[in-house]
């Protein structure tokens, strides 16, 4: 005997209400433990929560309050001493180097630009919230004779325990020629050598990774966050690109009195531009003695250059993609004692290219630094100073 349609209805009402009320109590508990443990980990008793400055002020408190906390380190601290945490100050004085060198292959010559820097004397600091550094108004060093260059050199590192980006950015403008004395039979003047008219603009990132990174530490190496107490060393890899544009702003990159030397082409270019894209290997070894820190990397990569330029015509060329060479290398050597440390530290990079037609290029860039810092290791001192930079203010 069949059941009447009604009786069929209500029991698949009844199951429907079952479920879904089943349903609904299995998200519920979802929810409620996913609530739960987001108001275990964003509410903390003692921070203030009574005025509305403290409920405006909480998650500023509670950003810094996650910084401060000990957290769990992913390396061997028998190894690696990690600074971060304390307060870094940090005097170094600075001289950077660069230089752009136009070679003529079928002339078999090349003049070599370079700017006339200074050493500069700046600081330093970081902790556990930032870090920073910054050349001030006291340069030295300068050749008067060599003319005036006039410059911004940015360059941000992020170096951080697996993977270290580099980014860079300079614009120089007025540089002399620095291998006049090879061309005898050209009078050696002043405006000759000094080329005011020239200016280099150019850009380049590059990402590294480190394979050793719970011995090695590329911080302890060359910066000032870490502390490598064991003699440790890592292969690395990376890709890098960078851009750069040099021109002549009213006249042509070569001309007189050493046009003469140079082919018909040369003697017509007023700007070139390069585009860079590879992808790198190297090495990087520190050796320690009592606390004493010695520590070199290199790393060499392999990629393709564009060519672009343009003549005096106001027409643009290009030449076809070469394979190209970036070298990058690194050295440093310091006295740290986990408080004090003072040394010397320098860096090298430099791109060619092969098998060009008509010219070729290199540019490179370089940094010679000497330094002394002090670390505040009193974590009150350092509570004392975030809260005059009123970063915390409470407790």
């Amino acid at each position: 005997m069949k059941r009447p349609i009604y009786k069929k209805s209500f029991l698949l009402l009844v199951i429907i209400l079952f479920v879904t009320k089943a349903g609904y109590a299995q998200i519920d508990s979802v929810v409620r433990t996913f609530t739960d443990t987001v108001i275990s980990k964003l509410i903390v008793d003692d921070i203030p929560k009574k005025t509305f400055k403290d409920k405006f002020m909480y998650p500023h408190r509670w950003y810094i309050k996650q910084l401060l906390k000990p957290k769990i380190t992913d390396f061997d601290t028998s190894y690696i001493i990690s600074a971060k945490r304390r307060l870094n100050i940090t005097i170094p004085i600075t001289k950077k180097y660069y230089g752009f060198n136009v070679n003529d292959l079928s002339e078999n010559r090349r003049l070599n630009f370079s700017p006339n820097t200074y050493y500069h004397v700046g600081f330093h600091f970081s902790n556990v919230l930032l870090t920073f550094g910054f050349a001030s108004t006291i340069k030295f060093g300068a050749n008067s004779t060599r003319g005036n260059t006039t410059f911004r050199d940015i360059q941000f590192t992020v170096i951080g325990r697996r993977i270290i980006t580099d980014i860079n950015y300079q614009n120089y403008k007025g540089f002399f020629i620095s291998n006049a004395a090879n061309y005898n039979q050209v009078e050696q003047s002043n405006s000759n050598i000094i080329r005011p008219d020239i200016r280099v603009i150019s850009f380049g990132i590059k990402t590294m990774f480190v394979y050793n990174y719970k011995k090695y530490s590329l911080r302890g190496a060359f910066s000032f966050t870490d502390i490598q107490r064991k003699s440790a060393a890592s292969f690395m890899t990376g890709i890098y690109h960078s851009n750069v544009v040099f021109q002549s702003i009213d006249s042509t990159i070569v001309k007189y009195p050493f046009n003469n030397y140079f082919s018909p082409l040369l003697n017509q270019v007023n700007k070139i531009s390069l585009i860079t894209v590879g992808v790198s290997a190297g090495y990087g070894y520190t050796f320690v003695y009592k606390k004493f820190i010695f520590s070199t990397a290199i790393n060499i990569g392999l990629g393709g250059q564009e060519t672009n330029y343009t003549t005096i015509d106001k027409k643009n060329h290009s030449q076809s993609i070469h394979a190209s060479v970036n070298v990058n290398a690194r050295s440093a050597l310091r006295y740290d004692n986990l408080r004090f440390f003072y040394g010397t530290m320098g860096a090298y990079e430099n791109n060619f290219i092969f098998n060009s037609k008509e010219f070729n290029t290199e540019n490179y860039i370089a940094k010679l630094v000497v330094f002394a810092g002090y670390r505040f290791n009193a974590k009150q001192r350092s509570k004392k100073i975030l809260k005059a930079l009123r970063l915390i203010d409470y407790n």
